[in-house]
């Protein structure tokens, strides 16, 4: 008895994943999904048009996280303490991390200037990676569309927040310093990362995507659960990585800057 108190939040999750891959096997079974209907089931689908505007699954699966989102936020904010609960702690952890990400990379003790951007980022990533476990839903981040977003998201914070800390001449200058040849690689490499961070997230997902769902047509229930355990941590991992990624990026902007005052 003491065991399961102990464990409690770890089994929750186990029967959690297998609650879900229980549904997703029946939902596929519904659907007699074959292995030539892999493509198909990862690819993202016209739901409806509006006018000349296609509105497809991704965007569908992503207004239904962002609805999710929102609901637990209001649940949340309307239940602050001054003891907090088990959801209120999560909410003051993820934040304080995020945080000690912002002042450990970007060097700056006003974190709250890159709180809301950086938390959000890695708030959205993360959810939209876990959002596959659900049954009858996809990854937003398995279309490309959604990690290129992400990426030209970073990409405009990059020179706001040198602009913003510096102003446009002091952030014009360290693109050609300590000569002015280099201003062709910082703009090819503020490009490059902008596609390493799209495919990085991109490829990820669309493998654990893909290799779930060839486990559910070779063996569609008990196989696949390890692997949506195994996703719930690559899932996480990759968000952190992609807020890490956007602390540094934001980071080596703003030192630049300050190395020149």
């Amino acid at each position: 008895m003491k065991w399961i108190k102990a464990h409690f939040s770890t089994l929750l999750l186990i029967i959690l994943i297998l609650a879900f891959a229980l549904i997703g096997f029946q939902l596929r079974k519904m659907e007699d999904v074959e292995s030539s209907s892999i493509a198909e089931e990862i690819t993202p689908r016209i739901v409806f048009t509006v006018g000349p505007v296609q509105v497809t699954s991704t965007v569908v699966n992503t207004w239904i996280m962002i609805v999710i989102i929102s609901g637990f936020s209001f649940w949340v904010g309307r239940t602050f303490k001054v003891r907090p609960g088990m959801a209120q702690n999560a909410v003051e952890w993820l934040r304080e991390a995020v945080s000690g990400l912002i002042a450990a990379n970007i060097g700056s003790n006003d974190t709250a200037m890159f709180l809301p951007i950086v938390l959000g980022l890695a708030i959205f990533i993360g959810c939209s990676n876990l959002l596959g476990l659900l049954p009858g839903l996809s990854s937003p981040t398995q279309d490309i569309n959604t990690p290129i977003a992400m990426a030209l998201v970073v990409f405009i914070s990059v020179p706001y927040f040198g602009i913003r800390m510096k102003g446009l001449g002091g952030y014009l200058k360290h693109y050609v310093e300590p000569i002015f040849i280099m201003l062709p690689i910082e703009v090819a490499s503020e490009i490059a990362r902008t596609f390493s961070l799209t495919f990085r997230l991109f490829g990820n997902i669309i493998g654990e995507e893909i290799i779930i769902a060839i486990l559910f047509v070779i063996a569609p229930f008990i196989v696949p659960v390890p692997m949506m355990l195994f996703s719930i941590f690559t899932g996480i991992l990759q968000a952190y990585i992609f807020t890490l990624l956007t602390c540094v990026y934001i980071g080596g902007a703003v030192k630049a800057h300050q190395s020149t005052k």
